[in-house]
């Protein structure tokens, strides 16, 4: 059985989870999906293989979702991608790392503590006019939120919404090019969905209005995103890179490791490749055991 966590928020499968059933189903496999909140771990550890594909309500309650971890990985769950890498996908201070590397991220600071102070002091200090302070830990856009000015902080941003942080410069040409996310199939680049924003909209999220285009990108912009790949604790089966792309290069928004929409509708023969390789990947964690 290969079993794909859910939310119970949207307990149907998606067009792209309902390819891979499908793909997995055709080669023979027993595939299903289910909400991982509300169904016994041991249902996860019995599986041969598990995805957390679409655990699309986490950022609710983090701890949660961090808990289930450890109890798939006391009980000796097999996941794709491994739970050191969905661990250290889960904080976005690895984007930190990846700056830290030398790939184009968007100016960042960690805040371990926020406030209307410390944030308004470090706009100040970094010279950011404009600025997006996000959770450490978070899905879709919910809890971030978009500054225009040190007093629309001091106005707004009391009591803060979480304890830690981070804030980055906005990025303001992503209303006008959208971001761009490329799906990553056991490292190889597989295809690339634009998604383009709403008018007068900032955020790339389902929530805010996005729709959405298959593109094309050039060999430069694979290799940029690939490069985030490289950094990561393993090699992902599957990742989606997530990003802005300009004419003088591409810049990484986010590395998605543990629940990323990957768009396998919007190219045929992704859903098939990727089940191969889930397939193959199952019978090696087999022969770990």
């Amino acid at each position: 059985m290969i079993l794909v966590a859910t939310c119970s928020a949207h307990p149907h499968p998606t067009p792209s989870l309902e390819a891979l059933l499908d793909a997995l189903r055709a080669l023979g496999a027993e595939a299903d999906h289910r909400p991982w909140k509300t169904t016994p771990p041991a249902a996860f550890v019995a599986a041969d293989a598990i995805l957390p594909l679409c655990c699309w309500d986490y950022h609710s309650n983090p701890a949660a979702f961090l808990a289930w971890i450890d109890a798939l990985e006391t009980h000796g769950a097999r996941p794709i991608n491994t739970l050191a890498a969905l661990r250290w996908n889960f904080r976005k201070t690895y984007l930190l790392e990846m700056a830290a590397a030398g790939l184009a991220v968007p100016p960042t600071v960690h805040l371990q503590a926020v406030n209307a102070d410390v944030v308004a002091q470090r706009m100040e200090a970094q010279g950011w006019p404009t600025a997006v302070l996000k959770p450490v830990t978070g899905q879709s856009g919910y809890g971030v939120q978009k500054f225009d000015g040190t007093e629309q902080v001091r106005r707004t941003l009391d009591p803060a919404p979480f304890d830690e942080a981070l804030l980055q410069e906005f990025q303001a040409d992503m209303a006008s090019l959208g971001e761009t996310t490329l799906t990553f199939i056991e490292g190889d680049f597989s295809h690339a969905v634009r998604r383009i924003l709403k008018a007068g909209e900032w955020r790339a999220n389902p929530q805010f209005g996005i729709t959405y285009e298959r593109v094309c990108v050039s060999p430069e912009v694979v290799e940029a995103a690939k490069a985030s790949l490289s950094l990561a604790p393993e090699m992902p089966l599957y990742a989606r890179v997530d990003g802005i792309v300009r004419p003088n290069g591409f810049m990484l928004m986010e590395l998605e490791l543990i629940e990323p929409y990957l768009y396998l509708e919007f190219a045929p023969g992704s859903a098939e490749r990727m089940a191969r390789a889930i397939v193959e990947r199952a019978k090696s964690l087999e022969r770990r055991i």
